[in-house]
């Protein structure tokens, strides 16, 4: 069994890593894409109702899906690995998206702190109208893919009843909502 020093030790060699591949560099909204700040990671250290908490050595901010994809192969690369978690807008339960001495990637579009609201260089709901469909990041909130669909005269056959989670959180949890009995999850 390591101990918590030996565990700190290989997060920090793993969170070298990282910043050596990916690198802390800095976003279009001015952001760190790789945070160590008590403030991020006091953020993602909680969940939905406060009742679990688990702290992440750093939080990821991907511009990209690329980025993600990147984090996952320094994650299990030939190092010691670490951890990676996602994140939306924090409204999962029972420390689901917690990861202790890992990343937890920060799914969401918007990052909100300290009164101000910037956008992390991740673009919105790409409609396309011809296919009927539309393509969406993980962190993406139902109510931003239901007005970016009106704009067309579409919206999506099902949803959930609260239209302020994250479409990733949704499918993490199995899809289902008041309308998946008619149109599936």
């Amino acid at each position: 069994m390591a101990t918590t020093k030996t565990l700190l030790i290989l997060a920090a060699i793993s969170i070298y890593h990282l910043v050596q591949t990916v690198g802390p560099t800095v976003g279009p909204a001015g952001l760190f894409r790789l945070s160590t700040d008590p403030v991020d990671v006091e953020a993602a250290s909680v969940d939905f109702g406060r009742m679990a908490r688990v702290e992440p050595v750093a939080v990821f901010r991907p511009r990209s899906a690329e980025d993600v994809a990147e984090l996952v192969r320094v994650a299990v690369g030939d190092g010691p690995g670490f951890a990676v978690s996602a994140r939306g807008h924090g409204h999962s339960i029972n420390g689901q998206a917690h990861t202790a001495e890992g990343v937890v990637v920060e799914m969401s579009r918007h990052r909100r702190s300290e009164g101000e609201e910037r956008e992390n260089g991740i673009g919105g709901p790409r409609v396309n109208v011809e296919r009927e469909y539309v393509d969406v990041w993980g962190g993406e909130l139902w109510a931003d893919v239901l007005r970016s669909t009106l704009e067309y005269g579409l919206a999506p056959r099902s949803w959930t009843d609260y239209l302020y989670l994250t479409v990733g959180g949704t499918l993490s949890n199995a899809g289902i909502s008041g309308q998946a009995f008619n149109h599936g999850p």
